[in-house]
């Protein structure tokens, strides 16, 4: 069975997807951010995306049939999930509370950006597609 998108299309959806799930977890950092014993979190999903893309290389060995194994652990980029990590703050409140409030809304701000750069990209992948369909450069 043929993909009808190729890889690129599935990055640019994953990484909207964890983008979208990173800006949910960060939102619920500031909204906590005076919770007593509340422990800030993030999402980490690059170099899962990474180790997932580099799989789609040819491994260190040669095979003659496709079922034969190459010496590489793969995951399909389908499959990829992010990590949620507690985010330490190194001056904490007496609370517990781990939430520094300049720092959520720096990483809100960057996470927004990216966001908006992979939306950007998104379209412009599918217009290529829509120019390639159209004038049957296929």
């Amino acid at each position: 069975m043929s993909q009808l998108f190729d890889n690129h299309i599935t990055l640019l959806s994953k990484s909207l997807d964890f983008r979208s799930h990173r800006n949910a977890l960060l939102g619920g950092n500031i909204a906590n951010v005076e919770t007593p014993g509340y422990k800030a979190k993030d999402l980490v999903f690059e170099q899962a995306l990474g180790n997932a893309m580099r799989a789609q290389e040819p491994g260190p060995l040669q095979v003659s049939d496709p079922r034969h194994m190459d010496g590489q652990t793969r995951i399909a980029l389908g499959r990829v999930s992010p990590t949620v990590i507690d985010t330490a703050n190194p001056e904490g409140t007496l609370d517990g509370n781990t939430v520094n409030l300049e720092t959520e809304m720096a990483k809100l701000g960057e996470n927004q950006v990216a966001y908006q750069a992979l939306t950007q990209m998104t379209i412009h992948k599918f217009q290529l597609l829509k120019t390639a369909i159209r004038n049957g450069d296929v």
